[in-house]
Parts: C-alpha cells; structure tokens; sequence
C-alpha cells in the first residue's frame, strides 16, 4: 500500500517567505541593481509544478506583497507577477519538456518581461529607472534558475507537495 500523498502547501508559503527575505536583504548598490527575481523565480516554479493550485490569483496576492514590502505602488508587482504566471499556465504543459538551460531561456524572457512591465508601471508615477539597467536581474534570474529548479524540485519532491 502506498503511503497518503501530502498536500504540505505550507512548503509553498515558506518558500516564497525565503524570496521575499531574499528579495528584502540588504546589498551595496553596486549589487543591488543586479538582484535576481528571487520572487518570480519562486513564483514561475510554482506555477509550473502545481499549476491547478498556483495561478494568476495567487500571483496577484504575491505581487501585492510584493508591493507592500518593496514600497511601491499597490498594484506594480501585482500586474507584472499576474502577467507572468498567466504566461507560464499557457506554456507550462511545453515548459516541462524543456531541457534546464532551454528553461533558463525562457525564464529569462518571462522576467525580462515582468521588469518591463514594473520599470514601465513605475515611469507613469515618474520613480522607474532610465536605460537598460533593469533587464540586468533577468539576465542573472536566468543563470540562477538550473539551480533553483533543482533545489525546489528536490523540496518538492522531499515534502511530496501536490
């Protein structure tokens, strides 16, 4: 007989309490400037592994956290966040096929969008940043997602989250 699944969906709310630490944590300016989505990493994982749990309305509520802890506007990171996992629900079934480095691709382009989409939010309340400097956390986001996959793969699997 095999043992009852786990729903363990706390491990879901502790791993995106991890990001926003991550997120939060401070660093010199020099570094601050390449952070990675530590948030959206979390948050693209999620809605690839569990997407009839994990979906746009959860992102929506993450983003809005998101917000709060970051002091932007009500809504920046809720918009982008929302944007992001509607386009990881429609790719997902495709996105687990990928290899990781393909994965990392894409994840790329679902940040890189995410940042366009923050940047443009706040340059219509006159606080975003000028030139290309925001695409720079896509761009480690993408080199840090084999690693992230791994590790949330393996606490997944470890906690039997489904």
């Amino acid at each position: 007989m095999r043992p009852k699944p786990s729903n363990a969906l706390w491990v879901v709310a502790l791993s995106f309490f991890v990001a926003y630490l991550l997120a939060t944590v401070p660093l010199p300016q020099m570094f601050a400037l390449a952070r990675p989505d530590w948030v959206g990493l979390c948050l693209i994982f999620w809605v690839l592994i569990l997407p009839e749990r994990i979906g746009v309305f959860v992102a929506f509520f993450v983003g809005i956290l998101q917000d709060v802890l970051m002091g932007t506007f009500l809504g920046t990171f809720a918009f982008a966040y929302s944007v992001l996992a509607y386009l990881v629900l429609l790719l997902h079934q495709r996105l687990r096929m990928y290899p990781i480095l393909q994965q990392a691709l894409v994840v790329f382009m679902f940040i890189a969008l995410g940042q366009v989409l923050v940047q443009w939010t706040k340059e219509l309340f006159g606080t975003g940043l000028t030139g290309q400097m925001h695409l720079l956390p896509s761009v480690v986001s993408a080199f840090l997602w084999p690693w992230i996959f791994v590790m949330l793969r393996a606490v997944q699997i470890r906690f039997r989250v489904q």
